[in-house]
Order: structure tokens, then C-alpha cells, then sequence
């Protein structure tokens, strides 16, 4: 790209993922769309996983097609259910889908618990922004949500 950035094209996709995913989460989040929750947290999470295969080597990243499919749909139907925490079945499909899919993963992969670790490791060592960017959000929606809460049982009162 004209010498100013060297960013292959998965890197490049896998920054757009991130940004629309936690742009359509965020909105979805505030006004408790839980379809845009999905699709928001599932387009950050695959975003993600862009991000480390574009920055990570991975020997045959086909074979973490399915596994990933399995563990992004699980988050997203976590952050679902943490949305309305009142529909108990998104926390259960998610768990079990989640857990699916870390099954599929660690059946596909010689898995050594230190080499995990080290991964997890560069991979926060390389994306710390975006995870002080989500911690940001987080804390956001929740002061939010509580100031709706307070807001709400004054109402209650009078």
C-alpha cells in the first residue's frame, strides 16, 4: 500500500471485522437487539481469529474452520443471554456449543498446555489495545445499565 502501512489483505479484513463487529455490538447492546448482538460479536470474534492467523503461523488454518465456527457461536450467544439474562436457554446453547467446539479444536491439534499459554500470551502481547478497548466498553454499557437501573426503581418509588 504505497509504503505507508504494511498490512496484508486478511489483516486489513480482520480490522474491518473488529471495528463493524464491536460498532454493531455496542449499538445492538444499548438498545437490546439481540440479533445485532449475534451477528455483531460474531463478525468481532471472527475478526479476531483473522487477526491471528494473519499474525500468527498456523500450520492449516482450514482445519480450525469448524472449531472456530463452534467457540465464536458460543460467545456471541453468551453475550446474548448476558443482554437478557431472564432467556436461559442462550446460556445453555451456549455452553454447549462452545464446548463443541474447544472439544473439535483440541481434537484436531496436538494440544500441550504450555505452548496454549504461550500463544495466549503473544496474542495479548500483540492486541492489547483491543482488549483495553473492550474492557472500555464494557464498562460503559454496565455503567449505563446501571444508571437505567437507578433510574427505573426511583420511578418505582414515587
Amino acid at each position: 500500500m504505497i509504503g505507508l502501512a504494511d498490512f496484508s489483505l486478511i489483516e486489513m479484513i480482520s480490522y474491518i471485522f473488529l471495528v463493524a463487529g464491536i460498532s454493531l455490538w455496542f449499538n445492538s447492546f444499548v438498545e437490546s437487539n439481540k440479533g445485532g448482538i449475534f451477528t455483531g460479536s460474531f463478525i468481532f470474534l471472527s475478526g479476531i481469529v483473522l487477526a491471528v492467523e494473519s499474525s500468527f503461523t498456523i500450520w492449516n488454518p482450514a482445519r480450525m474452520i469448524f472449531p472456530s465456527i463452534f467457540i465464536i457461536s458460543g460467545i456471541s450467544l453468551l453475550f446474548v443471554y448476558l443482554s437478557d439474562k431472564k432467556k436461559f436457554v442462550f446460556l445453555l446453547l451456549s455452553i454447549l456449543l462452545f464446548a463443541v467446539g474447544m472439544f473439535y479444536l483440541f481434537d484436531r491439534i496436538n494440544f500441550k498446555a504450555i505452548v496454549f499459554i504461550e500463544a495466549i500470551w503473544q496474542i495479548i502481547l500483540r492486541f492489547w489495545f483491543v482488549i483495553i478497548l473492550i474492557v472500555f466498553i464494557i464498562f460503559i454499557i454496565a455503567k449505563r445499565n446501571q444508571q437505567t437501573d437507578d433510574y427505573n426503581n426511583s420511578d418505582k418509588i414515587l
